[in-house]
């Protein structure tokens, strides 16, 4: 397979699509490689079901432009940053060989995205390890987190302009979570507005921090090379 340029990890289907929606948009809108890793199919949530989150998945990943997306079927409410695990989501990344990782915020009130975020992060560094495992070590370049719904300052705001109408429509496509619904994931219900809302709501407040419509917002460790200071001119930083 081709590698992919960027890869996001999460816990549940539409995890990725509501805090990485814009980067993956805007990736695939620059003919750049995307994917989805789904850690848990979401069958224990309490809307849909197993299967038809993952045609929901299935559309919202055509909305996006993704050249990959999978489910790596670890339990719902039971992901573990263990051994096996570890090993399986180490395999898929020296497969996709991606350069750049999109994982969850260490916070949040859902158990399973915390745990998917310490997966991840470990999966990555195994993946490098040429004794360990199957194929080709690989290891992305880069880690960032996903820092939306998070109350925490961006060390970083991706420019989302051109692509929220891309990522609204992709959250939308999960009908069976969103339809009404006033909460979702890590985004806590305001008492009037409906989630699509607080979605847009929240991208034009990390937007008007770097003076763009829409913003996506993210943290790293460790500082980024630059080689010419002209790539921090511009607003969107």
């Amino acid at each position: 397979m081709e590698p992919l340029r960027l890869l996001a990890v999460t816990a549940h289907p539409d995890d990725a699509e509501l805090l990485m929606g814009g980067a993956l948009a805007a990736a695939a809108a620059a003919g750049e490689r995307a994917g989805v890793i789904d850690l848990a199919a979401g069958e224990s949530g309490t809307r849909g079901s197993a299967a038809l989150r993952a045609k929901e998945a299935e559309e919202a990943a055509a909305m996006l432009g993704l050249a990959h997306r999978e489910n790596l079927g670890l339990p719902d409410g039971g992901i573990e940053a263990d051994r096996e695990s570890r090993g399986r989501l180490a395999g898929r990344i020296r497969a996709l060989r991606p350069e750049i990782l999109l994982v969850h915020h260490r916070g949040g009130r859902n158990p399973d995205h915390l745990a998917a975020a310490d997966l991840a992060r470990a999966a990555a560094y195994s993946a490098g390890l040429a004794k360990l495992g199957r194929g080709a070590p690989h290891r992305p370049r880069r880690i960032l987190e996903a820092a939306s719904f998070q109350d925490v300052p961006p060390d970083l705001v991706l420019d989302i302009s051109a692509v929220f109408e891309t990522k609204r429509k992709a959250i939308a496509a999960y009908r069976s979570q969103f339809d009404g619904a006033l909460e979702g994931g890590d985004i806590l219900s305001n008492g009037t507005d409906d989630l699509l809302e607080q979605v847009a709501f929240r991208a034009r407040a990390y937007g008007a921090l770097v003076q763009v419509p829409y913003g996506e917002p993210y943290r790293t460790e460790g500082p980024f090379l630059f080689r010419n200071l002209a790539d921090v001119a511009g607003r969107s930083l």
